[in-house]
């Protein structure tokens, strides 16, 4: 009983020290920079002798952390992975020669080379003549009297607003699915929807 106890012990210390190791976002960064959350786009950390701090930014303003401010959704490039470990591709929402990379739960965006479009079925760049892509694009232009949405390219909570010609990715609550049909988040059950969860 007292050896169960100790390896219990130790195993939970382990998973502990494992688990305040793996988030910390301002491990070798500089003090005074701020860095992105990667769980929210408009949260931000505040990097201080190893500490980081979680801010966010007012209203509906994104962090930016090239200009190390807060800035219009449009002006960021955030995306939000699903997933938070592992390496996941999944084709862009907007532009069919591009996509979105997540790692560890930080996204960046990936360029087919110069006559390549993204299969997203397969996630890999093949010649534009043998990729089908029916990308919704957003207008580059806003119309103040109409929202335009864009359905998710990663999972089922996942939609898109345009705004100044980018489409910035929202999520519904938990529990609900995107319904490209009538533009809403909806109860799953009322809902169809391929894309994994």
């Amino acid at each position: 009983m007292h050896s169960k106890a100790i390896t219990c012990l130790i195993g939970l210390s382990v998973l502990v020290i494992g688990a305040a190791s793996f988030e910390q976002p301002c491990q070798g960064v500089r003090n005074g920079y701020f860095v992105r959350d990667k769980s929210n786009c408009a949260g931000y950390y505040y990097c201080n002798e190893g500490a980081s701090i979680l801010n966010l930014c007012p209203g509906d303003f994104y962090f930016n952390e090239l200009t190390q401010m807060c800035d219009y959704p449009e002006r960021v490039n955030c995306h939000i992975c699903q997933q938070q470990t592992g390496v996941q591709v999944s084709a862009h929402p907007q532009n069919c020669n591009q996509f979105i990379v997540c790692s560890e739960g930080y996204s960046s965006i990936g360029q087919c080379i110069e006559g390549y479009a993204f299969d997203g079925r397969q996630r890999v760049c093949h010649p534009s003549s043998r990729v089908n892509c029916s990308s919704s694009r957003c207008p580059e232009q806003d119309n103040p009297n109409q929202i335009v949405y864009l359905p998710g390219v990663e999972s089922c909570e996942e939609y898109f607003i345009c705004q100044s010609g980018m489409a910035v990715q929202k999520l519904c609550a938990p529990g609900l699915f995107w319904d490209a049909i009538n533009e809403r988040c909806d109860f799953s059950q009322n809902v169809s929807c391929n894309l994994k969860n």
